[in-house]
């Protein structure tokens, strides 16, 4: 199944500066509306997941999309939509 189409990368990354801004720091992670952020150890790769999508993200905007089914990504993709509605 094509997943990677219905990400907006963009979008992902205001999300992700939004959480790592507004969330709550825990570990190496922070975490915000059931979004959980973090990064790689040189930051150049960031992960951005929920308790069912997992989004990587890496340089140059490449990024993989891991989750069991199209619904569960519906629901991520409309949480991002919640989290950056521009």
């Amino acid at each position: 199944m094509e997943f990677e189409q219905k990400i907006d990368v963009k979008q992902a990354l205001r999300v992700f500066n939004r959480v790592t801004k507004d969330g709550k720091k825990v570990g190496d992670e922070w975490q915000f509306y059931g979004l959980t952020a973090s990064t790689d150890f040189d930051g150049y790769t960031v992960f951005l997941r929920s308790n069912r999508v997992e989004l990587t993200i890496f340089f140059h905007n490449k990024f993989k999309v891991e989750c069991s089914n199209a619904l569960d990504l519906e629901n991520f993709v409309d949480l991002l939509k919640k989290l950056d509605p521009n």
